[in-house]
């Protein structure tokens, strides 16, 4: 194996391990979520008099973060394969090119996330009366 074949083979599997790398960030991100959703679930099984207050609502909005973030996750796989199988066409060609298109929207995605999921827990500790 010459030192070009050596280069592009090492290329191609920099490109993998990327791509697995994304993988188990989106994996990540898809529990994190399943978690809030079954502890949110669970929450609203106990029976009422483990709580002060005799009516527990039903809190739709920890659910609703959970599905966002699993669907987050999910988005990160799905696009993660897209620049991978992208990246491997341009690294064939000999012409791969740098870009932070995922690394944005991903970033972006999170701290909106996050900024959802502080304001929750705020208003959640200081529930209006």
């Amino acid at each position: 194996m010459n030192n070009k074949d050596q280069s592009i083979a090492n290329d191609q599997m920099a490109n993998e391990r990327t791509f697995l790398a994304w993988i188990r960030t989106g994996i990540g991100i898809m529990v994190f979520g399943f978690v809030i959703v079954k502890f949110s679930l669970f929450v609203n099984h106990l029976p009422s008099r483990f709580f002060q207050e005799p009516d527990l609502p039903k809190n739709v909005s920890t659910i609703l973060i959970g599905i966002g973030l699993v669907l987050t996750g999910a988005i990160t796989i799905l696009l993660s394969y897209f620049r991978y199988k992208k990246t491997n066409q341009l690294l064939e060609q000999g012409k791969y090119l740098h870009s932070t298109v995922l690394l944005t929207f991903l970033t972006v995605v999170i701290i909106a996330m996050s900024i959802i999921i502080i304001a929750y827990l705020i208003l959640a500790s200081y529930p209006l009366k």
